[in-house]
C-alpha cells in the first residue's frame, strides 16, 4: 500500500483501473479504492469529488492505453474497419461496455476512433450530421452485441435463454416470431456483426447520393 503522502490523482486513477482490470465496475468503490491506497475515502474525494468523474478518469486512461490502429483504403473500408477494431478492443474488457451505455464519458483519448470514422463518412460525401448519426448507429451496433455477448458469458450454467423459455403456443400473437422460434438460436448464432455494419455502412451512403 502506498504511503498517504504519495497519493496524486494520477496514482488515483491508475489504481482505479487497476481495481476495474480486476473486479469491473461493481468491484470499485471510494472505500475499496481508499484501501488500496493505504488512506481515506476523504482524501480520494478531494482529488477526484465522484465515482462517476472517477470512472471517466479512468475510462479515459484505458483508452489511452489502447493501441488503435490508423485505417487505410476507401472511405467505406475505413469506417468498417474502424468499427471492427472498436469491437475487438473492446472484447477485451466488455466490463466498460454497460459503464458506457449508462453514459459515463470515455475520455478524449478514445475521440482517436470517432474522429477517424466520422471523418471517413465525410470524406465519402455525408454531411456533419449524418456523419455523427452513421458512427452512433455503428455505436450501438457493437455495443448491443458486446452487451449480448457478455450476458452469455455472465448467465448462470443451465439457465435457459428467453426463447428457450417459450413455445410457439405461447406467442400467437406474434405469428411471424413463432415460426422462428424453433431455429432462433441458429439465427442468432449466425449474426455476424461485420455484415451487419457493413450493410449499415453501405445502406446510409446509398440513401446519400
Amino acid at each position: 500500500m502506498a504511503p498517504q503522502n504519495t497519493i496524486d490523482r494520477a496514482r488515483i486513477v491508475d489504481a482505479a483501473v487497476r481495481m476495474l482490470e480486476r473486479g469491473g465496475v461493481d468491484g470499485l468503490s471510494m472505500r475499496r479504492l481508499a484501501e488500496e491506497l493505504g488512506t481515506k475515502p476523504m482524501t480520494i474525494y478531494h482529488y477526484v469529488p465522484s465515482k462517476s468523474e472517477l470512472l471517466t478518469l479512468a475510462l479515459g486512461e484505458l483508452a489511452a492505453r489502447i493501441e488503435w490502429t490508423r485505417p487505410s483504403g476507401t472511405p467505406r473500408e475505413r469506417m468498417l474497419a474502424v468499427a471492427i477494431e472498436t469491437y475487438t478492443k473492446l472484447d477485451e474488457l466488455r466490463w466498460i461496455v454497460p459503464i458506457l451505455r449508462a453514459g459515463t464519458h470515455v475520455g478524449v483519448p478514445a475521440l482517436v476512433v470517432t474522429d477517424q470514422f466520422v471523418a471517413a463518412a465525410l470524406e465519402a460525401g455525408l454531411g456533419p450530421g449524418h456523419a455523427l448519426a452513421l458512427w452512433r448507429s455503428t455505436w450501438h451496433l457493437i455495443s448491443g452485441e458486446l452487451l449480448r455477448r457478455s450476458a452469455l458469458a455472465t448467465r448462470p450454467r443451465g439457465e435457459k435463454s428467453w426463447h428457450e423459455r417459450l413455445s410457439p403456443a405461447d406467442l400467437t400473437h406474434a405469428p411471424t416470431i413463432a415460426e422462428l422460434l424453433p431455429r432462433w438460436t441458429q439465427l442468432s448464432a449466425e449474426f455476424d456483426l461485420g455484415a451487419a455494419v457493413e450493410a449499415l455502412i453501405d445502406g446510409t451512403l446509398d440513401t446519400a447520393k
